[in-house]
């Protein structure tokens, strides 16, 4: 699987906002990491928006689980993946 994500910058400039898209995986992972470490360093809040997400590989889950509790905001999470974040965060 490969990932497909652009990093959107609000027009407020309070926080970076990072769509992901396309299918997810564990090979993405890093990639994302160097995104989101541009954004801390730029200290800049992240949001990340699953909206558009259509296929997320069992590590990428894994990953995404773990952002949520270093303050790496998610929104627009479809429900199944909700589910499994939530059931790996627990």
């Amino acid at each position: 699987m490969e990932a497909a994500y652009t990093i959107t910058t609000q027009p407020s400039e309070q926080f970076v906002t990072i769509l992901l898209n396309g299918k997810f995986s564990e090979d993405s992972v890093a990639e994302l990491e160097e995104s989101i470490a541009a954004a801390r360093g730029a200290n800049q809040p992240v949001v990340m928006d699953l909206s558009e997400v259509t296929l997320v590989d069992r590590k990428a889950v894994e990953y995404l689980a773990g952002q949520t509790s270093h303050n790496v905001r998610i929104v627009n999470c479809p429900v199944y993946l909700r589910h499994w974040i939530r059931h790996l965060d627990a």
